[in-house]
């Protein structure tokens, strides 16, 4: 009786087994909102202002940067649920449908230069968006089945130290 040869078709059955359940699992709730979310810009400041010390009465390029007049390189954040449906209602926001199905919320106050510059820069990040995705699903898929391998192997090299020279 081969101990060995048992344990490891065991754990290639299991790895498998695993990998297709959590890869769909992982992939079922990373996707939606990694790849297919809801984003905002971050919107960069004159004077190098926070957000919300930032006084939205004036008028909008008077307190912040143009992104496309100055080749800006503009980051995403998700968007909170919450948020989400507040700016639905909110006739400031202008929502920007992607083709993967992603959304992007920006200020309404952006002109259509800015708006097409920051859609298009987001459009160009996807990639990295999926690269991350992967990432994720990749390590809950395999990072348990290397764990097992390694936990199993110790216990059959323990165990062998016990048997007869």
């Amino acid at each position: 009786m081969n101990v060995g040869r048992g344990l490891f078709r065991a754990w290639v059955l299991i790895s498998v087994l695993w990998i297709i359940g959590a890869g769909f699992v992982a992939y079922t709730i990373v996707a939606p909102d990694t790849i297919r979310g809801v984003f905002q810009p971050a919107g960069a400041t004159k004077g190098g202002l926070n957000p919300w010390a930032v006084d939205y009465r004036k008028p909008f390029y008077e307190t912040m940067r143009s992104p496309s007049a100055e080749k800006l390189s503009v980051q995403f954040f998700e968007v909170q649920r919450t948020d989400q449906t507040q700016w639905d209602k909110d006739s400031s926001m202008a929502v920007v449908e992607m083709p993967d199905g992603s959304r992007l919320y920006m200020h309404d106050g952006y002109n259509d230069a800015d708006k097409d510059y920051i859609a298009r820069q987001f459009w160009d990040q996807r990639w990295g968006r999926w690269g991350y995705a992967a990432g994720v699903v990749t390590a809950w898929a395999f990072v348990p089945c290397i764990l097992l391998f390694i936990f199993g192997y110790s216990l059959l090299w323990v165990g062998r130290g016990f048997g007869r020279s």
